[in-house]
């Protein structure tokens, strides 16, 4: 199998530049807000299994299938977040996890801003909403 992005929540998340905030603790897990000059976007994973964070431009070069960053640079990463197929970083947890990465149906989540892309490990889709940006 080839790794595969694939648009999730399409429409959801506005188009925009997007800086990415992380928060990640025990009490509240995994929420990564998305801000650009129009709008803020939370997303609430809650307990995740697995998260890693890489600086934006070091990361899309040979991490990721070549032929996918092309496509989706040509669209500006404009879905800003995506699910992926057979990628390295789930086919590593997949690994370590002892069977569990398929036995609790896991997901590989991947966010793409302007600082960072986070991927994300997770039984469960994030909560996903939206609030205006009031720039004073």
């Amino acid at each position: 199998m080839m790794e595969k992005w694939n648009e999730i929540f399409t429409g959801t998340i506005p188009a925009g530049n997007y800086q990415s905030f992380i928060t990640q603790n025990e009490e509240d897990g995994l929420i990564v807000k998305l801000r650009s000059a129009e709008v803020v976007v939370t997303l609430d994973f809650g307990a995740i299994t697995a998260l890693r964070v890489l600086d934006e431009g070091i990361i899309l070069g040979d991490l990721f299938n070549r032929d996918e960053i092309k496509r989706l640079k040509g669209e500006k990463f404009k879905n800003i977040i995506y699910l992926i197929n057979d990628g390295e970083y789930g086919r590593f947890i997949e690994k370590i996890g002892s069977g569990i990465y398929d036995y609790l149906d896991m997901k590989h989540f991947v966010i793409v801003t302007m600082n960072y892309v986070i991927e994300v490990i997770s039984e469960w889709e994030p909560e996903i909403t939206l609030t205006d940006c009031i720039i004073r």
